[in-house]
């Protein structure tokens, strides 16, 4: 279980640092469209990550 927990919070890290750097391009070329949507793209996949997760959860709690 410990291992599962691990893997979801180092997949929201990552999904957080590439939303990161998306919003430093943002900040380095204002006029760039583009990476302000691959922004908005990061935080949904953040979002998702952390429901797939409650899901998840919530199926092994059930399950047993």
């Amino acid at each position: 279980v410990q291992l599962l927990q691990y893997d979801r919070h180092r997949a929201g890290l990552g999904i957080g640092y590439a939303t990161a750097k998306s919003s430093e391009a943002i900040a380095r070329q204002p006029e760039a469209r583009q990476i302000s949507k691959n922004l908005i793209l990061g935080c949904a996949l953040a979002e998702a990550t952390a429901i797939y997760g409650f899901l998840i959860g919530i199926l092994l709690i059930f399950m047993n």
